[in-house]
């Protein structure tokens, strides 16, 4: 980690600090956590495909408003925010993939099945296919909601598993061991669901 980003973690952490309950609070943070989101929405892009209709710095401003609008609910340190930024671009993200597949009154491709690969060079193509790994996440959400944090930081945010370990204070191991779990009920429930 660098002494700069050091710097603005600490930054952040003073300020959600100072400005708990402020109206104010998102404003004085967004040039902290810019880049982060910006990180987050270029995975998403790139995720997207080559050409997507959602851009990195709409899906970054989007996701901004979102916070602000939600800065009423306490904010407890850096790591908490950046859970809070990736749910936010997921919403975003289902949101806009929900709102092209009814422009196209339903029509779809053949789903992409979640796998490393996917993860690690995504390519959703279609909207179905984004909107089933988010119906499919709802359900793991249900029923083992620490496997389904792990899926929605790596999948959505695009974080690794040291991050995903810090932002959950858990082990990168345990990650890992989450990770393949929910994978493996993921792939079970979207073939279920494809039944």
């Amino acid at each position: 980690m660098s002494e700069t980003s050091s710097n603005t973690q600490g930054d952040v952490t003073q300020l959600l600090s100072e400005l708990k309950g402020s109206p104010d609070l998102m404003d004085h943070i967004l040039p902290l956590i810019y880049d982060d989101l910006r990180q987050v929405a270029r995975c998403q892009q790139a995720r997207l495909g080559s050409s997507p209709t959602l851009q990195t710095t709409e899906l970054v401003h989007e996701a901004f408003i979102k916070l602000r609008q939600a800065a009423g609910q306490p904010i407890h340190n850096r790591l908490h925010l950046k859970r809070l930024s990736y749910l936010a671009i997921r919403q975003l993200i289902v949101d806009h993939a929900r709102s092209k597949l009814a422009a196209k009154r339903g029509a779809g491709q053949a789903v992409e099945s979640l796998d490393d690969e996917l993860v690690a060079d995504p390519m959703l193509e279609d909207e179905s296919s984004v909107l089933q790994v988010n119906e499919a996440l709802e359900r793991l959400e249900q029923s083992n909601p620490e496997l389904a944090e792990v899926v929605i930081a790596r999948f959505f945010g695009g974080y690794t598993a040291e991050e995903i370990g810090e932002m959950l204070e858990i082990s990168v191991r345990t990650v890992q061991r989450h990770w393949e779990r929910a994978r493996a009920w993921l792939l079970m429930d979207i073939q279920a669901a494809d039944e």
